[in-house]
């Protein structure tokens, strides 16, 4: 896989929750979004994924709204996609 990366669910003081990325190093691609993934490895999209947005950058930290519907405990992965190709970047598992 061409990445590697830490996510974790980030409490906000406002009770918003944000994915943090943390240590970002990603290969860029085109397209590339950010999936909260229901699959505990992240790489089985049938079983659920919210997409956070694309991509801010290819490498850093970074933030992603998590939308307040949406039950964090039901996700345990993220994944890196790049929409147009179908391919998986990255995943790492929701700490």
């Amino acid at each position: 896989m061409p990445g590697q990366r830490q996510g974790h669910d980030l409490p906000l003081e406002d009770e918003t929750n944000v994915l943090r990325l943390e240590d970002l190093d990603v290969t860029n691609g085109p397209d590339l979004h950010v999936l909260l993934m229901v699959d505990s490895e992240g790489r089985d999209k049938s079983q659920g994924y919210i997409d956070l947005g694309k991509l801010k950058g290819n490498i850093g930290n970074q933030n992603y709204p998590i939308p307040d519907d949406v039950v964090v405990s039901d996700y345990h992965a993220m994944m890196t996609y790049c929409q147009p190709f179908h391919v998986v970047f990255s995943t790492a598992p929701l700490e």
